[in-house]
């Protein structure tokens, strides 16, 4: 691989540039929008709304984008619920099924309350986005029965309507 099909490579990986069936180059522009993410306050006794601006090159990218807006919070009053130490493996999605694999090392469990509220966040995130139907939580690759121990996963979670 010479240093042109390097740094093909590398935009390929980073999302930026696709080849059309011509074989023509082309230059994704990357989508911005504004979505909703939620967090707790610091003695995790109610969820919080907020907006927060991500950028995009595809729907997975968007997915990603938002499960990394509810990792992390500018405001000293709104707590992350889905701790950086919470690794995203993968994302599928596919006729409407959001399928999120994770990794949880336990130093990320919090309490049930904390528990439920990093659920609901979750879900209100992923939901706000209409061609989302159903989400599925997987850590590691399986279908587990309580993320922190204390409240019941629904395989899939689907939209409340």
């Amino acid at each position: 691989m010479d240093t042109g099909d390097t740094a093909k490579a590398a935009q390929n990986a980073a999302g930026t540039e696709t080849t059309s069936a011509s074989g023509d180059t082309e230059v994704e522009q990357a989508q911005e929008a504004t979505i909703k993410v939620y967090y707790t306050d610091p003695e995790i006794m109610e969820l919080k709304e907020s907006n927060t601006s991500i950028k995009y090159t595809d729907e997975e990218d968007k997915f990603k984008q938002a499960f990394a807006g509810l990792q992390m919070s500018s405001e000293a009053d709104l707590n992350p619920l889905w701790s950086d130490e919470i690794t995203l493996n993968s994302i599928s999605f596919d006729q409407g099924a959001l399928t999120l694999d994770i990794t949880k090392p336990a130093e990320a469990n919090l309490g049930a309350g904390g528990e439920m509220f990093a659920i609901e966040a979750l879900q209100k995130t992923f939901f706000q986005f209409d061609e989302v139907k159903s989400l599925e939580l997987l850590v590691e690759g399986q279908q587990i029965e309580s993320l922190m121990g204390h409240v019941e996963l629904e395989h899939p979670m689907t939209r409340g309507e």
